[in-house]
């Protein structure tokens, strides 16, 4: 590095030489032909750096002069890491000192008039500058927060006017604590709420109180989930006017019958399901015993070698291949009507079979040891016994054995299934937005 930075300062290029020394002092700090050589050509680099700032300060050029005074700060620094010194005169700094006065002020003016025009991201732009150079300058720190906020502000105030209360919530929940946000926000909120009253769900099943477990689970699912938007008018507070009101309203509503629930119940919407089919197929397990054969190890004499050769046998042995299965098939219905139209909202058909079965095999030996097969005579041999030796059958009857020997319940696949399906019908209601119709 330093041979190279050499030969650049012999052809006068002094930038790319100070380079060249500057990473040959990285690497070795105390290398002295370096420092030297850096103290030559860094001075060489400042002063023509300088002699370009002062000809920007001539010119009442205050954005370059500033920017050129700033490199040769820099350069300064950049050197002074390898405890070189190289002083700039102290005119310079003065020169610098009122080019900066005045290319502030001319920045500070120019950032006030974008925010006047309400270009608040130009006007950020320029603050942004200004706060490079000067962050304590005047109040930018207070302008580039109000270029920021004010925007937002708009923008949720326009939602306001246009009913878009979600929308004007979640602005204003970006400027908290600027102007009268937090009181907007409450309004917003309470604007944006929408009350649905959720009916006594429908069995269109044989089975009996079979919905229950689905209402209660779709319910405690639509609390949990439903979010700040909506609110779920509380189902005593509706069970209770039905009762009074001596109302049959279920899962078959009408226009009519919608609007007197709203009215009823202070809703803009109600939400009614039924349970249109649940389906169980359970096939208890079942064991069946099976022919096989066990292999095991046996010594037997060899005249020719005269040693004893380990050779591999095969006795009949039995064991038992259980089966099991259990299935549930659910679908359900939902439907969210409005009760000032009467317009179905949101509906959809839900479906969801879940299963499991299990197939395995239970053996009162060495598992590793175990083949299929089939034999004729446990204690005669016979020409029609075989002994399934393939890599196939091997593998399947080792998958079996290690395979699963639970059943998932009934109970267990239905609580899955009413899972998924509640999940399904809570997300797609709660991702109804009144305000985008």
């Amino acid at each position: 590095m330093t041979k190279k930075a050499i030969v650049f300062e012999e052809q006068g290029m002094y930038k790319e030489a100070s380079e060249y020394y500057l990473d040959a002092l990285k690497r070795k700090n105390t290398n002295l032909d370096a420092s030297l050589g850096l103290k030559r050509t860094g001075q060489i680099v400042m002063d023509e750096l300088l002699s370009v700032f002062f000809k920007f300060h001539s010119a009442n050029e205050y954005n370059k002069s500033v920017s050129t005074y700033l490199k040769v700060k820099e350069w300064q620094n950049r050197i002074a890491i390898y405890m070189i010194n190289i002083e700039i005169p102290s005119y310079y700094e003065s020169y610098y000192n009122e080019d900066l006065s005045i290319y502030l002020a001319e920045l500070y003016d120019e950032a006030l008039y974008y925010l006047d025009k309400e270009q608040f991201d130009l006007g950020s732009e320029v603050l942004d500058k200004i706060i490079n150079l000067k962050s304590d300058y005047k109040d930018v720190l207070e302008l580039k927060s109000y270029s920021k906020l004010e925007p937002l502000y708009q923008k949720a105030n326009t939602a306001l006017k246009n009913h878009q209360f979600r929308k004007a919530y979640s602005l204003f929940n970006l400027t908290l604590s600027y102007k009268d946000s937090d009181d907007l926000k409450v309004y917003a909120l309470k604007e944006a709420q929408y009350p649905i009253a959720m009916l006594p769900f429908e069995n269109a099943t044989m089975r009996k109180n079979a919905h229950k477990a689905f209402e209660s689970q779709f319910l405690n699912l639509f609390i949990n989930n439903k979010g700040l938007f909506i609110k779920i008018i509380d189902r005593i507070h509706i069970e209770t006017i039905l009762a009074e009101q001596e109302l049959g309203i279920s899962g078959m509503v009408d226009s009519q019958t919608a609007a007197q629930a709203g009215e009823l119940f202070g809703a803009k919407a109600i939400l009614v399901g039924r349970l249109v089919s649940f389906d169980t197929q359970n096939k208890p397990i079942n064991s069946n015993r099976k022919k096989g054969w066990e292999s095991y190890q046996q010594k037997e004499y060899n005249a020719q070698t005269k040693e004893y050769d380990v050779v591999t046998k095969y006795k009949k042995v039995y064991y038992d291949l259980y089966y099991g299965r259990n299935e549930v098939s659910i679908t359900i219905e939902y439907k969210l009507i409005s009760t000032e139209t009467g317009e179905i909202l949101s509906t959809n058909l839900i479906s969801e079979t879940r299963n499991d079965e299990i197939n395995y095999i239970s053996f009162n030996g060495s598992d590793k040891s175990l083949f299929s097969g089939s034999w004729k005579s446990k204690s005669k041999s016979n020409d029609a016994d075989i002994i399934n030796k393939g890599y196939q059958d091997r593998r399947r009857i080792q998958n079996l054995l290690k395979s699963n020997k639970e059943l998932i319940s009934i109970e267990k696949l239905k609580n899955t299934a009413f899972q998924i399906v509640c999940d399904q019908a809570v997300n797609e209601i709660i991702s109804y937005n009144p305000e985008e119709d």
